[in-house]
């Protein structure tokens, strides 16, 4: 008897599940599933319909994260996260692409690529402080470092902003003249 309650208890819980899946209320599904500690392999069905059909509306984003969150198949995930991550680019948020494509583990040479057109992207609007975070972040080539923070240290010097372009210049080790030229004028 109480094993057939159990059975009971279980179903509804999935039952529950599997409605608020349908209703793409995937907070409340989620929270379902944490409250009765339901297993993924319990899910799968609803969950695979909730996936097809946010990839079919063009919610990528979405359906990546409701593959990683569920345990689907790699392959799901890899490429609901890759159409987000080329529609990020496509609109051109270059960073947030990078970001995407570094959490969601697609290949190296997607992150890079990404990362290198938010750094010329930055560049190219004088946004030379995000542009150096992004090659550090992204660990991009010591020139294109050494480029950002040498038009970084430029506008801090020209701003009068002496102590930051040090700064700058012994973070970057950028050349000894450099560091020398923001010591005279702070002193």
């Amino acid at each position: 008897m109480e094993e057939q309650l159990a059975d009971n208890k279980l179903a509804e819980d999935v039952r529950q599940f599997n409605a608020k899946m349908s209703q793409g209320a995937y907070k409340e599904a989620a929270r379902i599933k944490s409250d009765f500690g339901l297993p993924n392999e319990m899910l799968s069905d609803a969950v695979k319909k909730a996936y097809d059909a946010n990839m079919r509306k063009g919610d990528y984003s979405l359906a990546a994260d409701l593959a990683r969150q569920y345990d689907l198949a790699r392959d799901l995930r890899l490429e609901a996260a890759q159409r987000s991550f080329h529609r990020k680019v496509d609109s051109e948020f270059f960073r947030a692409a990078a970001d995407y494509a570094k959490e969601f583990g697609l290949p190296e040479d997607m992150v890079r690529e990404a990362a290198l057109q938010a750094f010329y992207k930055s560049m190219s609007f004088g946004l030379v402080k995000n542009a150096a975070e992004i090659a550090e972040d992204f660990e991009l080539s010591q020139e294109l470092r050494q480029e950002a923070a040498t038009k970084s240290y430029e506008q801090h010097m020209q701003a009068g902003l002496y102590r930051k372009a040090l700064k700058i210049a012994q973070k970057y080790d950028l050349p000894d003249e450099l560091k020398a030229a923001a010591e005279k004028k702070i002193s």
